[in-house]
């Protein structure tokens, strides 16, 4: 059975990356997105900025905060806190485009704010964008990145539940964070809000890596449905 499309259809679901209840209004649902997603980008940006940390530090504090707050906020809104999420429930027919409109919006609002004001409370402003164009490795690591993270997310969403999934996603952000070259970012969101960090980002780098990341999330979706057909 598929998922009702959300944002239309009233129903309940227990689902990673499902609101328990849509009819819940759009507003409070966005806005959990909104809030989630800064709270997730403090914890990007101040980890880094933190005297003292260590990659391993920065990686164990990102993917703790979102397995926080996948639990935190998921019964709402279903924890995304990433475009590509939201944009595969939209093409799979599981998310209506008012729904996935406003959920991106405020993915991409909430980044950028959370950038800010991790720059404010450390003192440090936002660097000045730069046009630099990124390394093929850099853009291989983004895509592998991305379909590694997805690809979590959507089998957690098609086999187990909302008290499961946030750990097996986190979990595996802290590796990849580890292993790949650009830390993986994997969220066009995070990579959009760059902009306010105090590192100066390149306009040429970010538009590429969120093609990519949204390419690896499409890869991702499709082996998803392919290893579990009868899936959500």
């Amino acid at each position: 059975m598929g998922v009702a499309r959300l944002g239309a259809v009233g129903t309940s679901s227990r689902k990673c990356f499902v609101e328990d209840d849509v009819t819940v209004s759009l507003f409070r649902r966005s806005l959990a997105e909104g809030v989630g997603t800064a709270m997730l980008m403090i914890a990007v940006v101040g980890s880094g900025l933190h005297v003292g940390s260590s990659e391993l530090s920065s990686a164990m504090a990102i993917s703790g905060s979102l397995i926080g707050l996948m639990l935190a906020f998921g019964a709402v809104s279903g924890g995304h806190f990433n475009p590509t999420i939201t944009l595969m429930q939209w093409l799979s027919g599981q998310r209506t485009l008012d729904c996935a409109v406003w959920y991106i919006a405020s993915q991409i609002a909430g980044a950028l704010s959370g950038a800010l004001v991790s720059a404010f409370v450390f003192g440090v402003p936002p660097g000045r964008p730069g046009f630099d164009s990124p390394t093929v490795s850099s853009l291989a690591s983004e895509g592998v990145a991305s379909f590694g993270l997805m690809t979590v997310v959507f089998c957690c969403s098609r086999s187990t539940n909302k008290l499961v999934g946030p750990f097996a996603v986190g979990l595996w952000l802290l590796a990849a964070i580890l292993s790949t070259p650009t830390g993986s970012i994997a969220n066009p969101a995070v990579a959009i809000s760059l902009f306010a960090t105090p590192a100066s980002a390149s306009v040429v780098a970010v538009s590429l890596f969120v093609v990519v990341q949204i390419i690896g999330g499409s890869l991702a979706a499709l082996t998803a449905s392919t290893i579990y057909p009868d899936g959500g």
